[in-house]
């Protein structure tokens, strides 16, 4: 078994750990802010510009079901307060009269704030978090808030922005805030207000803004990037849950934090938001276990996975069907499920770290970081401590490590390929020792090379387009190629199921071959490329590997020259009582991508929506007919005869334009007859331009 040294395991660990540390570093610097008593904050003796900014905590007056206009606290005479509060914090169970205070309420939050005399240009931030909605005023003038205020649910508009604004900093400031909530289960002054000089506050709210931005890129480009692998290698599921959990992580970013969804799209209800800000956190948990297990599926117990799915999930329905006074409740229960389901996950990728099961190491060190963050949200969120929220950080990191695991098994990959270069260098040498002792021998074998190269370019030749396989040659890969207009052609024999079965294995595979040597015959006649057979199905394309604008015709008078041949076919089955087959042709015209596929068995191909289109063209189509789509038929109308079908239900297409190739123009055929084309069509058809 291939292992990476303990040094480079070190070095993985330690650039992991220090990834993490520098998103940390961001928002990290602590420290002791003065706080307010009596709800008076003193800050005379605060320099915003060598200390940086301060946060507006303490104990604040507040005035329980009341909301006291701003105006009224610069009179002589002031309400009487219904006592101190901690700000910041939940008024949730705060004693008024004896009794708790409900989480649903409104509030007024007053601070008497003193500041230096000469103090720069300030400015605050407020996260969200304020109860369901609230406003800031500044010496009676609104500087911020999210929502509507109100005394009920109704009056009451929730909304969560992050806010910035610039204040006036005069001596002494009379901060007052309006709270309500109606709608959750928390209520109250949550987060702190900073304080500090306008420009360095928002400086940190563009730079924050910035950081979130990436990490919702780069996490968005990694889900669509893994989405599109799995999409290509179906078996390859890991690749699903790591581009769902990226998706995931990237929606959580998005609705939280900066919250950037909820200023592109103010005009979706509060109630939205939360419940996907609730879900893209909570689908994190069943997404990761199948993730984890996939990679490791001998270490994760089958029973486990379905515990964690089946509470998680059952989680999740809450968010949907309840209001968010409701299924907010259930994340403590949550937080205990990850914390139960990431330790689980850490000691069994410890087990299998300590058994040396590739990559177990490196899942476990982006893991551990990842829970780490996870856990560092968990606090910043309950107690205000800590670098901020670090998940995204985290998942960007745990795709760090997920990286060093594929990079891990492409070192693995060229060092056999190393040691297979150097046993086939081996042989080359002992076996150019023997030839030189036996020169006839060289001759020989060298003449038997050539014949055995010309046998493969020419097997080469029989699976590829001629310029396909020089490019193969030339630089061991073919580039993709996107053409504007081609046109695909599909065919389908009517009831060869039920004739096979009535016919010898030799019978049926000769009567295939008849069939498919006529049309490789008129594939290759009317410069159509074909692609592959399926069972007793048949497909060509016109206008590939070399572009032309004719290929919608030729593929229609190919499609009408196999229905000749196989009418010939059944008039001579008919005649001797034996079994025939009729065929449906199925023709649709645009824009198609080709490329080769495999790396043993080279198989040239095309995709598209054209490519399924033209398949249902096929499959809509009728036995002994050409059915071709509107597309084809704007093209090659003044060529054939064509009976409108009407607009046809195809599968996945909806309703189609559709029409039958019925024959030759008469005035474009020899005689009038409209089978074989004559000088004019061929005139006609060297004028065509694309469309």
């Amino acid at each position: 078994m291939l292992r990476f040294p303990l040094k480079t395991h070190s070095f993985l660990i330690i650039a992991l750990v220090s990834s993490l540390f520098i998103f940390s570093c961001a928002d990290s610097s602590r420290r002791h802010f003065p706080t307010a008593k009596d709800g008076i904050l003193d800050l005379r003796d605060w320099d915003f510009q060598k200390d940086g900014s301060a946060e507006l905590n303490g104990d604040w007056q507040f005035y329980w079901m009341e909301l006291i206009p701003a105006h009224i606290f610069e009179e002589e005479e002031v309400p009487h307060p219904t006592g101190l509060i901690s700000i910041p914090g939940l008024w949730n169970g705060y004693e008024v009269d004896g009794k708790p205070a409900s989480p649903i309420g409104q509030a007024t939050y007053r601070l008497t704030l003193l500041l230096p005399e000469n103090s720069p240009n300030l400015a605050i931030r407020v996260d969200d978090g304020q109860g369901s909605a609230y406003d800031i005023y500044w010496n009676g003038q609104r500087v911020a808030g999210n929502g509507i205020v109100g005394t009920s649910e109704a009056e009451e508009r929730a909304e969560y922005l992050p806010q910035t604004s610039p204040v006036s900093p005069r001596t002494e400031v009379q901060v007052v805030v309006h709270v309500s909530n109606h709608v959750h289960r928390n209520g109250g002054f949550q987060m702190p207000i900073i304080l500090g000089e306008a420009t360095k506050i928002f400086g940190a709210r563009d730079r924050l803004r910035l950081t979130s931005a990436f990490l919702a890129g780069a996490l968005l480009i990694m889900g669509l990037y893994h989405m599109g692998l799995f999409f290509y290698r179906k078996k390859d599921t890991e690749t699903l849950w790591f581009s769902l959990i990226c998706l995931t992580i990237t929606m959580r970013v998005l609705l939280s934090g900066e919250r950037f969804l909820g200023e592109a799209v103010p005009f979706v209800p509060w109630v939205i938001m939360i419940k996907a800000e609730y879900l893209a956190f909570y689908l994190g948990v069943p997404i990761m276990a199948l993730f984890v297990r996939r990679l490791f599926p001998n270490r994760f117990h089958k029973s486990g996975i379905i515990a964690i799915l089946i509470l998680s999930l059952s989680i999740c329905v809450s968010v949907i069907v309840l209001p968010p006074a409701l299924f907010s409740h259930t994340l403590p229960f949550y937080q205990i499920l990850i914390a139960t389901g990431g330790s689980y996950a850490i000691v069994v990728l410890i087990i299998a770290s300590f058994k040396e099961e590739d990559g177990a190491l490196l899942m476990l060190s982006g893991l551990v970081l990842f829970f780490a963050s996870v856990i560092n949200d968990f606090i910043f969120y309950l107690y205000h401590i800590g670098p901020g929220y670090l998940t995204p950080a985290g998942l960007f990191l745990l795709t760090f490590s997920n990286a060093a695991m594929l990079g891990r098994r492409v070192a693995k990959a060229f060092n056999t390929s190393e040691e297979l270069s150097l046993h086939l260098e081996k042989k080359v040498i002992e076996r150019t020792k023997e030839l030189s002792e036996e020169r006839d021998r060289t001759v020989e074998a060298r003449n038997e090379a050539e014949i055995q190269r010309a046998k493969s370019d020419r097997l080469l030749l029989n699976i590829l387009p001629k310029t396909v396989a020089e490019e193969l040659k030339e630089k061991g890969t073919v580039s993709p190629v996107y053409y504007d207009s081609a046109t695909i052609l599909f065919t389908d024999f009517v009831g060869f199921t039920k004739t096979a079965e009535e016919m010898l294995p030799a019978a049926l595979v000769e009567n295939l071959h008849a069939c498919f040597s006529k049309f490789d015959s008129v594939v290759s006649d009317r410069g159509l490329e074909k692609l592959k057979t399926i069972g007793d199905s048949y497909m060509c394309a016109g206008g590939i590997p070399s572009a032309n604008f004719s290929h919608a015709v030729d593929s229609c008078l190919a499609g009408l020259e196999f229905q000749n041949f196989m009418k010939q076919i059944a008039e001579s089955k008919a005649a001797q009582s034996l079994p025939f087959w009729e065929l449906r042709v199925g023709i649709h015209t645009g824009p198609v991508t080709s490329g080769v596929i495999g790396s043993d068995k080279f198989a040239y191909d095309v995709w598209g929506d054209a490519v399924n289109t033209a398949s249902r063209m096929e499959s809509s189509g009728k036995a002994g007919y050409v059915n071709i789509s509107g597309a084809t038929y704007e093209i090659v109308k003044d060529f054939f005869v064509c009976e409108h079908r009407g607009k046809i239900q195809a599968k996945g297409k909806g309703e189609v334009d559709m029409y039958f190739v019925l024959s030759i123009q008469p005035s474009l055929s020899e005689g009038g007859e409209g089978k074989l084309p004559n000088e004019k069509f061929h005139s006609l058809k060297g004028s065509l331009t694309l469309k």
